[in-house]
């Protein structure tokens, strides 16, 4: 997003007076808040990956230990285009732990769409995503989506009671993967992604990683996945 400076041919002149005055420094400081407030959209993840799949919002990045952030230049404001990468049965077969002890695989669901989102607790952007997805959970699983939220073990610290106490909380209502790798890492190459989180998969009834999300924009994400899993749902020729 572009902001432009006020047009100086509309701005009065105002004769022995500077244009920076008290109460301009102050409401200036405050818009460079915001900016930068909207613009946190993204953490580093431990895991691996390159550039690829953006949400194209301007992100601000923390490593894994968020007690030492960093920032990263902002990435052009487009939406991400569709991924269409088919996983391999391979990866739909992988099973993996849930954090309550159990286990999955990606080809339990067969028929329904999967919305796999990565997140830590330590993440802002996860957290604030984490009400959409419950609300998309709730609304679109009668349709038959499938929202699984992916927690790795090496971005927390292998606690996986800190991460259970955490889902408490937030009341999320869809499961949670507690996983070592073994789902993060495939996903990730397949789209050559960076090593940010959230990222988000909508993957089709036939396993087709139909969009991708990397980041988190309030004011534009929760739009657009509901775009992709509407177009996902609709698509009966590949139930």
């Amino acid at each position: 997003m572009q902001y432009s400076s006020s047009d100086s041919s509309r701005t009065p002149s105002i004769k022995g007076k500077g244009f920076w005055t008290a109460g301009r420094i102050v409401l200036s400081l405050i818009g460079v808040a915001l900016i930068s407030a909207l613009g946190l959209s993204s953490c580093n993840s431990t895991e691996k990956g390159n550039n690829n799949g953006s949400t194209g919002v301007a992100t601000s990045s923390s490593p894994a230990n968020p007690t030492s952030p960093r920032s990263n230049p902002p990435a052009p404001n487009n939406p991400p285009p569709a991924a269409f990468v088919s996983l391999s049965q391979e990866v739909r077969d992988t099973k993996v732990e849930t954090l309550e002890g159990g286990s999955l695989k990606l080809s339990d669901y067969a028929n329904k769409v999967i919305i796999v989102n990565i997140w830590a607790t330590w993440c802002g952007p996860c957290r604030l995503e984490m009400p959409e997805l419950v609300k998309m959970n709730t609304e679109y699983q009668s349709r038959g989506l499938v929202v699984l939220g992916l927690a790795t073990k090496y971005n927390e610290h292998n606690d996986p009671e800190h991460v259970k106490e955490f889902v408490r909380s937030q009341k999320v209502t869809y499961k949670i993967i507690w996983d070592d790798g073994s789902l993060a890492a495939p996903l990730f190459d397949a789209v050559r992604a960076q090593s940010v989180i959230p990222q988000s998969f909508v993957i089709s009834r036939d396993g087709r990683i139909v969009k991708h999300f990397q980041g988190f924009n309030p004011l534009s994400t929760p739009q657009l996945m509901r775009a992709a899993v509407e177009e996902a749902l609709n698509d009966k020729g590949k139930a």
